[in-house]
């Protein structure tokens, strides 16, 4: 690594392996995945510098680990992964007790008994400076990157004096607990935003002229044959390309990035979305100069961007919806989605139904490339209510979001502080107390 820094009186360059234990995941094979047992994480579970369950999760038989092998989470571990190029270097912490879990073969888990050790190294692993490191075991050309051990515990970085260093784990600690924070009500609030569509629009329980739920108290339903189901009478029926205007991202190739600067434009790419449905900023990100970007391909509140193409199916329909305007642009792989006047949350919300997933699902099954394109959503119908049904629901729903908004603003800035603390620190642009 270049020592980059010159360091302040008292600091001096350590290995990672002088104060942490780097662990390999476990291997396994499609067939060896259960419905229960020891729950396994991968790549797919780190979202925005942290470790969740629940998200991409598989689970290996009981029997398939012997004791040795079992790893008994603990309060603030960090992993870092490997694999695509997409995901490499890619790390969160785990502020979780995850018992009877274990780690896949792309990960590895970096580990301190020293809690302020563990939060700093944390620090360290969010930073450009672990970035620009573990960016050069990358091969150009292949899908498929390798972080090996001696990779991660040959690691220097600047490491403070010991006071000094319990002042920033703690300082950094305080951040996290924010970001966690605002990210738990995102989750809350996005859930009720969902079972507030699912009963309107799912179960047609809406309330009616009488403020009853529609379907449940006699509400007239009616087949479609589109939908292959019964809705409720007088409803209209669309698909996708009827209720917004579609976006394709820019295309750009490698001698096109160029380096951040006022001039340039932050490139968002596929995984930049969770499959959680909220958004992921990282290190691993690309510029390009501003004139490559039409007025078009620019994002405003309430604009949808959704992964149109990509090497895996898994990703094909991820979708996130900006709440604020954006600086930045989108790559050729995702379209944005402008929905018309007075159905905005209505289409975000179907586009994160089960219903659409499973219309995703099932378009890009048995095809070599998993692709969508705009004529796709020519085939993807929806059940539109009237006017005054869907107005009521968007008031409802725009409230929820606002708030989903504000803290989404949150997360961005306390997740840029915590990115850049380490170089100002080491520039004396800040101090911790």
């Amino acid at each position: 690594m270049d020592r980059i820094y010159t360091l302040p009186e008292g600091w001096s360059y350590k290995e990672l392996k002088k104060i942490a234990d780097v662990i390999t995941g476990v291997s396994f094979k499609p067939d060896d995945i259960t419905k229960d047992g020891i729950r396994i994480l991968r790549s797919g579970n780190i979202q925005n510098g942290y470790v969740q369950t629940k998200i991409d999760d598989v689970f290996l038989n009981d029997s398939y680990f012997n004791k040795q092998n079992t790893i008994q989470y603990l309060d603030n571990c960090i992993t870092s992964s490997t694999g695509s190029v997409d995901v490499l270097g890619k790390c969160g912490t785990v502020f979780d007790v995850f018992e009877k879990t274990q780690i896949g073969a792309f990960l590895r888990l970096v580990r301190s008994k020293d809690i302020d050790n563990a939060l700093y190294i944390s620090l360290i692993l969010h930073s450009p400076l672990y970035f620009q490191y573990i960016r050069q075991f990358a091969k150009n050309g292949t899908s498929i990157n390798n972080i090996k051990n001696e990779h991660l515990e040959d690691f220097k970085f600047p490491f403070p004096p010991k006071d000094l260093k319990e002042r920033i784990s703690r300082f950094y600690l305080s951040l996290e607990k924010k970001i966690l924070l605002n990210t738990y009500m995102i989750a809350e609030l996005e859930a009720m935003a969902k079972q507030l569509y699912d009963y309107w629009f799912v179960q047609f329980d809406f309330p009616d002229e009488n403020g009853k739920p529609y379907k449940s108290s006699g509400g007239k339903m009616v087949y479609n044959e589109k939908l292959r189901r019964e809705i409720p009478e007088s409803w209209e029926v669309k698909n996708m390309n009827q209720l917004a205007e579609s976006f394709r991202g820019v295309t750009y190739n490698k001698e096109d990035l160029v380096s951040e600067s006022e001039n340039s434009i932050l490139v968002l790419r596929g995984n930049n979305i969770p499959r959680s449905g909220q958004f992921a900023y990282d290190s691993n990100v690309a510029y390009i100069p501003s004139e490559m970007v039409s007025d078009e391909q620019r994002l405003n509140k309430g604009d949808i961007i959704i992964t149109m193409s990509s090497g895996s199916k898994e990703h094909i329909g991820k979708c996130f919806m900006f709440q604020y305007d954006s600086t930045h642009t989108f790559g050729a792989f995702l379209s944005k989605f402008v929905p018309h006047e007075g159905c905005r949350y209505y289409v975000y919300l179907s586009m994160l139904s089960d219903y659409f997933k499973a219309f995703v699902k099932t378009t890009c099954n048995g095809t070599g490339i998993n692709n969508l394109t705009t004529d796709t959503f020519n085939n993807v119908f929806f059940a539109v209510p009237s006017y005054a049904i869907l107005s009521k629901f968007e008031k409802i729903t725009e409230n929820i979001y606002n708030k989903v908004g504000l803290s989404q603003k949150t997360i961005y800035d306390l997740t840029n502080l915590r990115d850049s603390l380490l170089p100002m620190l080491m520039n004396g642009q800040v101090t911790v107390k």
